[in-house]
């Protein structure tokens, strides 16, 4: 099975930030490891991925996110999606699930995400005059929890070049800046010693962001999926065509009909949240995607995260338990001024 990169329809508009030490092309890589239930081939670690569809909306009050599985082998997750820290919302896709055959030594990175950007947002506080942000401290730290897992990797994998091994979307609200949305990238690179035995390294993340788009393009429903090659929701396009199925949604109530409005004019900021989640629900199985596993949350700007969905399997505790006693409050941020 192949890896590919999360894409999304608006993604000529991204800006785009690389923070890769050492970054060079590197070749294509075979990855024999898609699936737990795969043969493991000479003891050798393997991975379970997290496949699917994800889908957000950045709203007049609230981050919505919603997540559905597809696109992959038997066996393969729906995407992740769990609270990272206070405030802040975070979907994983990929290889996020390890386990090592000689122990059945399991590493979820869903599981130790939370633990893993707790210990990052508390660093020293003695940084240089050019700080790195929360995302970039959330990056390396879930680098570090990537790093050990990919080192035991010995055999030639196959990813495309711009093909990440892992992904990580993180959406908050800034203060005085307002909501954002990132997509973290964890690429890696091999090199062969000897005798078909690979060195693997995991790269530093590539940053690119999702939200805020550039000056004068829409603000509409934003679009992700892994792997690349299964077809899009296209929710965006869809609200502003003539579609019987969706009309029947969307003029479902006048709330709803008006925050769709909204939508299809390209200012979803000016939507109020729960419209918008009644319909994502609805819309989102008829586009395509599973509603036996949809997932929703909500990242509300005065209430904080809350589900709609939950997951029918609960995310199951990491090894140690973040606790954030001076973490913000939502309601010291608001939306970035129009």
């Amino acid at each position: 099975m192949r890896f590919a990169l999360l894409r999304n329809p608006s993604r000529s508009s991204r800006r785009t930030l690389l923070f890769l030490l050492a970054f060079a092309p590197f070749a294509v890589i075979a990855l024999p490891l898609s699936l737990s239930a795969q043969e493991n081939r000479g003891g050798e670690i393997v991975a379970n991925l997290a496949t699917g569809r994800v889908v957000f909306c950045v709203t007049h009050d609230a981050i919505i996110v919603a997540a559905t599985s597809g696109g992959g082998e038997v066996g393969s997750r729906p995407p992740a999606v769990l609270l990272v820290s206070s405030g802040r919302i975070g979907v994983l896709l990929g290889a996020i699930d390890w386990t090592a055959p000689d122990t059945a030594k399991t590493t979820r990175f869903d599981s130790e995400l939370p633990a893993v950007a707790a210990n990052a947002l508390r660093r020293p506080t003695q940084k240089p005059a050019q700080e790195p942000s929360e995302i970039e401290d959330i990056g390396v730290g879930m680098l570090e929890l990537i790093r050990p897992v990919v080192d035991q990797i010995h055999h030639k994998l196959e990813l495309a070049p711009d093909e990440p091994l892992v992904e990580l979307i993180l959406a908050d609200y800034v203060l005085d800046y307002g909501p954002e949305i990132w997509n973290l990238q964890y690429h890696v690179r091999q090199e062969n010693l000897a005798n078909d035995f690979w060195q693997t390294r995991i790269l530093r993340p590539a940053y690119v962001q999702l939200f805020p788009p550039e000056k004068g393009q829409p603000r509409t429903f934003i679009e992700a999926d892994y792997p690349a090659n299964i077809p899009q929701l296209r929710l965006a396009e869809r609200v502003t065509q003539p579609d019987p199925q969706f009309e029947r949604i969307a003029h479902s109530s006048r709330d709803v009909s008006e925050a769709v409005a909204f939508i299809a004019a390209g200012n979803s900021t000016k939507a109020p949240s729960s419209p918008i989640s009644d319909f994502m629900r609805a819309a989102i199985p008829l586009a395509g995607g599973n509603d036996q596993n949809l997932t929703m949350a909500v990242l509300d700007m005065n209430r904080g995260f809350q589900w709609v969905l939950a997951p029918q399997e609960p995310i199951p505790p990491g090894k140690t338990q973040p606790t954030e006693p001076d973490a913000p409050s939502l309601r010291k941020r608001g939306p970035r001024p129009q």
